[in-house]
């Protein structure tokens, strides 16, 4: 007898069935989340409850730490991470460790 998944499950809604699995997230997706909810944390902001345009705002943030982060585990140097929304960094920051 085949059992299915515990992370599968079948819904039925109006006649139709959906089948929906659930995955485990990544080890980046998870590292980024984190940084997100650090970054939420910081400026004091519910993300549930923040505009769209905060959220792009703390996704933006999040990402460019995340990137930083990354550069910095890798010795890598600022200029070698995408400058945060576009903004020209100076000789002297590119120069510095990530």
């Amino acid at each position: 007898m085949l059992l299915p998944s515990p992370f599968s499950r079948n819904f039925v809604k109006g006649g139709l069935t959906m089948d929906i699995e659930v995955k485990r997230m990544s080890p980046t997706a998870i590292e980024l989340l984190d940084q997100l909810s650090i970054v939420c944390k910081r400026f004091g902001v519910d993300y549930y409850a923040a505009s769209q345009n905060q959220r792009d705002l703390l996704d933006s943030i999040a990402l460019h730490e995340y990137q930083l982060k990354k550069a910095h585990e890798q010795g890598l140097k600022r200029a070698d991470v995408p400058p945060f929304l576009g903004l020209k960094r100076t000789e002297r920051s590119n120069e510095m460790p990530a």
